[in-house]
């Protein structure tokens, strides 16, 4: 009895995807997907949901690290237009496939909008500084309880072309 018919594979190539099958084959649920939705391939996949929100906010900004400390622009009060744009990652979810519903992350990000929007940030409790970094945090730790798939928050001042984002590892 031949390799092929006893079910055992012949090339290398053959060899590795049989491995390969093997070690995704445990990520299964059994169902790939709904009679509704696409069938995936590999039904370990991970999606990644974004979704955007404007906020129009002031701040001042002492840099200790500017010489002289008298002609720092950032000590005066002054404004910028943030985009944040936060990412929930995850597998499809249940009958409609979703890894989360739109409107619940669009509600969490309009409570999360109304501590910044038109704000002098300076006074935003648990803020700290009004830097891109302190304001992805911000961000990420007023989501995080909600959203048990946040991934990402990013932070951007498009007029400027600054942006920071904020990772945080899964443990």
């Amino acid at each position: 009895m031949s390799g092929e018919a006893a079910g055992k594979p012949r090339s290398g190539r053959e060899r590795a995807l049989k491995r390969t099958t093997q070690r995704t084959a445990h990520c299964s649920t059994g169902s790939t997907s709904s009679p509704r939705s696409l069938a995936m391939p590999q039904t370990c996949a991970q999606f990644t949901l974004s979704r955007s929100f404007v906020f129009e906010a002031a701040h001042t900004l002492i840099r200790r690290d500017i010489d002289p400390p008298s002609i720092d622009a950032s000590r005066r009060i002054h404004g910028h237009s943030y985009r944040a744009t936060v990412e929930v990652s995850g597998s499809a979810q249940g009958e409609n496939g979703m890894v989360l519903d739109l409107a619940c992350l669009d509600a969490e990000l309009t409570r999360v909008s109304e501590r910044l929007d038109h704000r002098l940030l300076d006074d935003v409790a648990g803020l700290g500084p009004a830097t891109l970094e302190n304001l992805c945090a911000f961000i990420w730790r007023a989501l995080a309880p909600n959203l048990s798939g946040l991934s990402r928050v990013t932070v951007s001042r498009d007029a400027r072309g600054d942006a920071c984002s904020l990772t945080m590892r899964r443990d």
